[in-house]
């Protein structure tokens, strides 16, 4: 399965230019400064850790095999989406002596908990200033980074190519010219990007990436350099060889779809972090790690960098009550690009990923008359038919010609969308927007919520880690709380905590 989305095609807006150089003699003499007072210790570092590495690397290195991660579920998804009948309420004849009861779109405060929905204040992204450690005239490579442009410095022995055929020694000996370059400003540079602009793993790796191919004159100069910049920033990376040069992360969640090899219990993952990558089934690798790198990719922490630059723009239109509803929202177009280049991950991490700020006061704003006042069920119903119709429904196959799940981002901004793609937004509003507790519930082929209300709902139901969770699928049109799609109601699902 291929592992690159779809992208976005859009125009990439330069939001801000990241000065470079020393302006004057007091800026040059504290770089100087740090640079006597850091000399020692670099050196030190250089002795004791890099040394020892480049003495194993040069050792034989173990063949290993790799294998390809099959997709999460490979069951088809439904290609027609039923639709629930309508429900219709009970005709109440009046009489003196009886009272009508209050028609079900209208809640009892007194028998049900009453939605208030919070506007969040949106806090926009200050870029940062520049890293303080810069060398004087030295040269910088610009990276146009989902639109922050990044000016990084480097040392021009960080350029080396690696034209010769992979072997333990050329790697040992690609490894020792890096290491005794003058890395040091470049890599304090990457770690103020990594906190400045909060950069997930993911996001930190695409960076170096982006980076080494700016400076590199090979591909395979540019693994080495992004294998050895990952190191140097405590993350597990891994070096592999055939033909080429391949660099592998170990992740705390499953991956689905790409090459992997499992060492000493471990899986790495050959991560398209610049691109799609091909592994053939036997790779070269080594055995012992640096001593200074123990990282893995962090996936289970919700998604938190956000890009910059152009709007993109969506108008989402449905009826509710017999009234045309429109939501409009806007967001970084250079998000979905972004978000488009991550692995497929498991179903839980997608309803995690916030979305930008801007965007979740916007959708707040909008959709806050409609559940303001009202009672759980009718908010939750109110969300649900805003799920359910609000998109067009077509599988991965239809839209993507690939599995591909959607973070709730892309869901708002694509065409369409299926089943864990409604259910994972249905999920972020529930939460967001009501603070109830939210499930998925995986089935074969499908996916769906449930939710735990604060008093009973009739419908389906069921007990998961002491709670009654009540089904929500927002994906069978017009189907209220409590109404499974027809097709899975007989069959138990894995339910899956996410909030």
């Amino acid at each position: 399965m291929k592992m690159k989305k779809t992208l976005l095609t859009s125009t990439l807006l330069l939001c801000a230019t990241i000065p470079v150089g020393i302006t004057n003699a007091q800026d040059n003499s504290e770089y100087e400064r740090w640079r006597a007072a850091t000399q020692q210790s670099f050196q030190t570092y250089l002795d004791d850790n890099d040394k020892a590495f480049i003495g194993f690397l040069k050792q034989r290195w173990e063949e290993v095999e790799t294998e390809t991660g099959k997709s999460e579920d490979t069951a088809p998804k439904p290609l027609d989406i039923p639709v629930a009948p309508p429900v219709i309420a009970p005709v109440i004849i009046s009489t003196p002596a009886t009272q009508p009861k209050p028609l079900p779109d209208k809640p009892d405060p007194s028998s049900s908990p009453v939605i208030s929905v919070i506007i969040p204040n949106p806090q926009p992204i200050v870029i940062p200033a520049a890293p303080p450690i810069i060398p004087p005239a030295g040269p910088s490579a610009d990276v146009n980074f989902y639109g922050y442009r990044l000016a990084i410095t480097y040392n021009q022995a960080m350029t080396t190519s690696f034209r010769q055929r992979p072997s333990p020694e050329s790697i040992a000996d690609g490894w020792e010219r890096l290491a005794k370059s003058d890395y040091k400003p470049t890599l304090e540079q990457l770690k103020q990007w990594q906190s400045s602009l909060h950069l997930s793993d993911w996001a930190a790796a695409q960076l170096v990436a982006e980076f080494s191919s700016k400076i590199a004159t090979t591909d395979n100069a540019r693994t080495l350099l992004s294998w050895f910049l990952m190191v140097k920033l405590g993350y597990d990376a891994r070096l592999a060889y055939n033909d080429d040069l391949y660099l592998l992360m170990p992740a705390d969640d499953d991956i689905f779809g790409v090459t992997f090899f499992t060492l000493l219990g471990q899986r790495y993952y050959a991560l398209p972090t610049n691109g799609p990558v091909s592994v053939s089934t036997t790779v070269f690798t080594y055995g012992k790690q640096h001593e200074s790198a123990s990282d893995i990719l962090k996936f289970k922490t919700p998604e938190g960098f956000i890009a910059s630059g152009q709007e993109g723009k969506r108008t989402l239109t449905y009826q509710q009550d017999n009234k045309d509803v429109s939501v409009v929202l806007s967001y970084p177009a250079e998000q979905i690009r972004y978000l488009s280049t991550l692995p497929q991950l498991g179903l839980s991490r997608y309803p995690t990923a916030t979305l930008p700020a801007l965007t979740r006061e916007q959708i707040t704003q909008q959709l806050r008359p409609l559940l303001d006042g009202q009672s759980e069920e009718i908010a939750v119903n109110r969300l649900l038919n805003f799920v359910q119709n609000a998109f067009k429904y077509e599988t991965d196959e239809e839209q993507f010609q690939e599995e591909n799940y959607l973070f709730p981002l892309e869901t708002l901004h694509y065409a369409a969308s299926d089943c864990e793609d409604r259910a994972a937004l249905f999920s972020q509003l529930v939460n967001d927007l009501l603070g109830l507790p939210v499930v998925l519930l995986d089935y074969p082929g499908h996916v769906a919520a449930a939710v735990a209300f604060s008093r009973d709902v009739d419908g389906d139901v069921f007990m998961h880690n002491g709670r009654r969770y009540t089904v929500t699928d927002p994906t069978y049109i017009n189907a209220k709380a409590g109404m499974a799609m027809p097709n899975f109601a007989a069959t138990p699902p894995d339910v899956i905590d996410i909030f």
